[in-house]
């Protein structure tokens, strides 16, 4: 699994050829990129910009991107938008709260596994949707996964974060007062199962074209993980420790 440059090591140069890669990885999880020529797109949990860069560039015609962090949006706007003559625009607001010219294609990658108010936020990027438009929604690692914690702390030991219920985990984490977080909530990790992602998606006006579970680039890391997945399906309460990663192609019922 691959993660973007650390923050307090940002490098234009390494961010853009990481992104040029995670394209082509993301897009190979849902069996291949859809034909972006001609169509609007929303970008839900933008990052610095870098996926609506490739799908303008695969001949969209106009993507918004929306983000709940201003440097994120400042550079997406000062490297990205800034490309485009007015076509392309990246925006700091609550997608629950925003009037929004629909899309056809909705489009949001590793956000998901961090948003707090999950049933709510999920309708709404549902509903920027255009009737018969597409979603295509995927995100990892899960929180209760083998490396959930996103590489927060340095441990070859998987799940090496969840012991005493995530205590284990805040213990390790200080900020700069030499306090520890109460909950993972305050990091920014929901802590959802693929049981509460199921239950946010219930009743959504779509049809699931394809729900797949633990996707990789290589064949040996996609065996492993797809083999991680038998406990859970044997033992349901094993389910959330063995699902890394969740991808979802949806499409938006007829009115």
């Amino acid at each position: 699994m691959t993660h973007p440059p650390a923050q307090n090591d940002f490098d234009e140069r390494r961010y853009a050829d990481w992104h040029q890669q995670r394209f082509g990885e993301f897009w190979a999880r849902f069996g291949g990129a859809p034909d972006f020529a001609g169509k609007r797109v929303i970008d839900f949990g933008c990052g610095r910009g870098g996926m609506v860069q490739r799908v303008m560039e695969a001949g969209a015609s106009s993507a918004l991107g929306i983000e709940l962090d201003a440097d994120y949006v400042a550079f997406a706007n000062r490297k990205v938008a800034s490309q485009w003559n007015g076509a392309v625009q990246f925006v700091l607001d609550d997608i629950r709260k925003m009037e929004i010219e629909p899309a056809d294609i909705v489009v949001s990658s590793d956000t998901f596994e961090h948003v707090m108010s999950l049933p709510d936020t999920l309708a709404a990027v549902v509903n920027v949707c255009k009737p018969g438009g597409d979603l295509f929604i995927g995100f990892s690692p899960l929180w209760h996964s083998p490396f959930g914690h996103h590489r927060f702390i340095q441990s070859r030991i998987p799940w090496a974060h969840l012991p005493r219920g995530n205590r284990a985990f805040l213990q390790r984490m200080v900020d700069d007062q030499g306090n520890h977080p109460d909950s993972i909530q305050q990091l920014g990790f929901n802590g959802a199962t693929p049981a509460d992602f199921r239950a946010a998606l219930d009743g959504l006006p779509v049809e699931v074209i394809s729900a797949r579970r633990n996707l990789a680039s290589s064949p040996l890391k996609q065996a492993a993980m797809k083999a991680l997945l038998f406990p859970g399906v044997i033992f349901p309460a094993l389910e959330k420790f063995a699902t890394i990663g969740i991808y979802w192609h949806l499409r938006r019922k007829p009115a």
